[in-house]
């Protein structure tokens, strides 16, 4: 069916059902903001719209015609949709950034403020007319219109409902410029019911009046079609309305209509939207011109355009008639008929009209498969609407197809309900140890990568990255057309088994994966404009961004800033959605942009880098990354206070989610920085003790502390082996390399000093870092400098000039030393207080007790019993 002017089909007649009514036209042309037309089903709603928006049209004004439907269920796609059509027809000004908006809009925090700020820089008048407004949330979606009002001036709305117009919404648009138009106005007057019912039949009617139940638009038009195929007069009843349309399906494909309309009717009820291709797909070779030009002039439905050109859509009642008559057949004989609607609705991106309808055919093997293929999509689009699809499924239709179990987890993730979807992720979990390991290699992958989620997400960190490796294996052992069928979510099943080695802290297998995962690029899925530009929709390589922002914030956090600006310049090369890199899958790349602007002593940048991302804090299982570089920004501000007291809280019962040993590692030493940053050695020294002996953050934090202490002795040994880690955090690595060079010069090791300084500068040069330094005095810096090559020398220099004179963490008073038999006595005196008693437990006599008891009390600064015994304590003098 070609287009002609208007948006109408070429060829075909003005539907007979269609009049002009002034009366209407004059409610339009009063220009209120908001205009609500709220009547019952058959009402006539619809077409009142497209009598509207044909007048815009007509009047070279811009119109914008949409409705709820199987592909836009929810008012988050609606604000897409209305985005996605006022692009098309160029109405905003700002053309890049509207663009830019547009992708990745599913995962915008705030559609709504997005859409009405890009709807303020409207370049003309325009009106958005959107129809079907029952199916959605109406008070929300009305509150939603004021909001885009308040933002453009230039933005009429009109909004149609069959629900009634209640006091509570009344009160809510009291305030602004609106028209409700309700059933009195809708409603047909005896001669416009006489019109219709004339121009539909074909035939006079007799003088007397019809009755009210004319008055619906809906029954004007049933009574007209009675009248066309019964050639008699019919009495109509004033019945159910749904009864009605019952009546106008029987009279249209009753047992004297052509059986080819009939089955035409019947099959395209189930998209939709009916195009000449899913028509032809039914059994139509032509296309069906014919039957939808008969089905447009009895006022069935109406030629609307869309983004893939011309479609027809039935009026939503009487396909629900018709999808009644086709639903009393054996499943049988209509499940073809949804698997074909679904495969070519999938093609055409209309996933949640594909899904249902494989569903509703009890294929559950193309329903695995469409799921597989679309559940990111999915998944940010329709929560909702896939959860109350799958949630009406009998259970036993989950535990035998795990698959969809793992999709109805994943939409529940997404609606933040993560003890639902646990009990889902196991029961895939579950299934799979039933199944052998020679099932299908597709299937498996997806079932691993279920198991490794769920028991992440449980805590269970060391077994996510057993089955992490597993997920690997299979993806290895899979044959090229195995890995083209995963190749819409294999990067993104892979990023997840790069989290599950990450938070074990095995950083190499994390990389590789990652590295793999980046290897997998999907074609670019285009919605071609009307000026030839393309637009990438959302689905396009979100598997490849999770791995690239996972892999970016893997490097920054272990100190290898270099490779992570490569792979943030790819990321950049790729320009993913915007709204993706501030949402889940993007904290990860704004926590290396941080790092990053730490390492060039940028902190309001920094900052601004983790403001971004902050409002995941309690609901991601990266919390702990995030909390650590938040405290150091506060700590590097000279806000250790505050920095202390964000780790205590994320720490706090139920603020967070579980925490595996890696990220706690690091929040042990973020907690210990912001101590030592606030003076407080004892607590450092304590919370660092928290770490195993030989851990290497332990001893660069040990170091540290003796080096502030002025304890250089200790510092250089602890500095030392601090450094001997085989793969290191080049962060920590530079802190340890630092530590060990000042405490060398103060012990008058020159050349010691300056290799390890060479050290540090060798890899804060290549890492383009200088955050290192800022931890440090520059007085010791400088003591460190005079021992250094020229090139070191320079180094220091570039720092030196724009660094201040304060530092973070303070000097420390030097460590409290005991000898072996004061150390004695503060151990006895935990079990008795009485001289003698301590006399005779040493060995030594009353006097020599009260000696050395006093010179211990002296050294803690404590004047009795209780007071060093606590003292001692703290320094943990009093372990054996």
């Amino acid at each position: 069916m070609e287009q002609g002017t208007g948006g109408r089909a070429r060829g075909a007649r003005l539907p007979l059902h269609m009049l002009d009514r002034p009366r209407l036209t004059e409610i339009f042309d009063r220009g209120h903001a908001l205009t609500v037309i709220s009547g019952p089903a058959g009402g006539g709603k619809s077409v009142l719209l497209s009598q509207w928006a044909t007048m815009q049209e007509e009047r070279a004004a811009a119109a914008v015609r949409l409705g709820f439907d199987e592909s836009v269920t929810n008012e988050h796609l609606m604000l897409r949709e209305i985005l996605t059509k006022v692009i098309v027809q160029d109405l905003i000004a700002d053309r890049s950034t509207a663009r830019s908006a547009l992708r990745g809009f599913d995962s915008v925090r705030d559609p709504g403020g997005e859409l009405g700020r890009l709807l303020g820089d409207l370049n003309r008048p325009c009106v958005l007319l959107i129809d079907n407004a029952e199916r959605a949330d109406e008070r929300s979606l009305l509150g939603r219109a004021l909001d885009l009002l308040d933002a453009a001036p230039l933005l009429r709305i009109v909004v149609a409902t069959r629900r009634s117009t209640v006091t509570r919404t009344l009160q809510m648009l009291a305030s602004a410029d609106v028209c409700v138009v309700g059933p009195p106005h809708l409603f047909f007057t005896c001669d416009e019911a006489r019109a219709v019912v004339e121009r539909v039949s074909g035939q006079a009617l007799p003088p007397h009046p019809l009755g009210e139940e004319s008055a619906l638009p809906l029954a004007a038009r049933a009574l007209g079609l009675a009248l066309a195929t019964h050639r008699e007069p019919v009495e109509i009843a004033a019945v159910e309305v749904q009864g009605l349309a019952d009546a106008l399906m029987a009279s249209l494909i009753g047992p004297d209509a052509p059986a080819d309309f009939q089955e035409f009717l019947l099959r395209t009820s189930v998209p939709g939207r009916v195009t000449r291709e899913i028509v032809r797909r039914l059994g139509w070779p032509d296309g069906g011109d014919e039957h939808l030009d008969r089905a447009e002039l009895y006022g069935l439905g109406m030629w609307e355009p869309a983004d893939d050109g011309l479609g027809f859509v039935y009026t939503p009642l009487l396909r629900e008639a018709l999808a009644r008559r086709l639903d009393q057949r054996p499943l049988d004989a209509v499940a073809p008929i949804r698997r074909t609607v679904a495969l070519w609705a999938s093609e055409h991106g209309r996933h949640l009209e594909a899904l249902t309808n494989a569903m509703r055919a009890r294929d559950y093997v193309l329903a695995v498969r469409l799921g597989r293929k679309s559940w990111f999509i999915l998944s940010r689009s329709s929560p909702r609407e896939v959860e109350t699809l799958l949630r009406r499924e009998n259970p036993l239709v989950l535990a035998r197809h795990p698959l969809l179990g793992m999709l109805l987890a994943l939409v529940l993730l997404r609606l933040g309900q993560r003890l639902r979807a646990f009990a889902y992720f196991q029961g895939a979990a579950l299934s799979l140890g039933r199944r052998g390991v020679d099932d299908d290699p597709v299937e498996r992958f997806w079932m691993l990568s279920a198991k490794a989620l769920a028991e992440r997400f449980a805590g269970q960190f060391r077994r996510s990255g057993m089955s992490a490796d597993l997920v690997v294996q299979v993806f290895h052992t899979m044959d090229t057309e195995q890995r083209a069928e995963c190749t819409g979510f294999a990067a993104l099943l892979l990023s997840n088994c790069g989290l599950s080695f990450f938070q074990l802290g095995r950083i190499s297998d994390a990389i590789e994966v990652l590295e793999l995962g980046m290897t997998i690029q999907v074609a670019h899925t285009v919605m071609i404009l009307e000026d030839g530009v393309g637009l990438r929709m959302p689905d396009d390589d979100g598997g490849w961004y999770h791995c690239a922002a996972t892999l970016a914030g893997v490097y920054a956090l272990r100190g290898r800033l270099s490779d992570a600006r490569r792979v943030l310049d790819e990321i950049d090369g790729v320009d993913p959605p915007p709204a993706w890199r501030s949402e889940q899958f993007g904290i990860l790349e704004q926590i290396a942009h941080a790092v990053i602007a730490i390492a060039a002593l940028d902190l309001d940048e920094a900052r601004r880098r983790t403001d971004s991302i902050a409002h995941h804090l309690g609901t991601t299982e990266l919390w702990p990354y995030l909390v650590c570089v938040q405290s150091e920004i506060e700590v590097r501000e000279g806000r250790a206070a505050e920095a202390s007291l964000a780790i205590a809280h994320s720490l706090g019962r139920g603020v967070n989610s579980a925490v595996s040993d890696y990220g706690s590692s690091r929040l042990t030493v973020a907690q210990a920085m912001a101590s030592l940053a606030l003076g407080d050695q004892t607590a450092a020294r304590r919370t660092a003790a928290g770490l195993p002996g030989d851990d290497p953050a332990r001893l660069a934090v040990e170091a540290f502390v003796a080096l502030l202490t002025g304890d250089d002795a200790r510092s250089y040994a602890a500095a030392e082996v601090a450094q001997a880690e085989r793969d290191p955090d080049l962060d920590r690595l530079c802190l340890a390399a630092i530590t060990s060079s000042a405490a060398a010069a103060r012990l008058g090791r020159r050349e010691a000093s300056a290799r390890a300084m060479s050290r540090a500068v060798a890899v804060m040069r290549e890492q383009r870092s200088q955050a290192p330094l800022a931890l440090f005095a520059t007085d010791v810096l400088s003591e460190v400098r005079e021992l250094c090559a020229p090139t070191e020398q320079e180094f220091l220099d570039s720092y030196l000039a724009r660094a201040s004179d304060g530092c973070p963490f303070p000097a420390l008073p030097p460590p409290v030393r005991l000898t072996s038999r004061e150390l004695a006595v503060m151990r006895e005196l935990l079990r008795t207080s009485s001289t003698d008693a301590l006399a005779a437990a040493l060995f030594v006599s009353p006097n020599t007790v009260k000696v050395q008891r006093r010179s211990a009390y002296r050294k803690l600064g404590a004047s009795n019993r209780e007071q060093a015994l606590l003292r001692a304590a703290e320094l943990g003098l009093l372990e054996e």
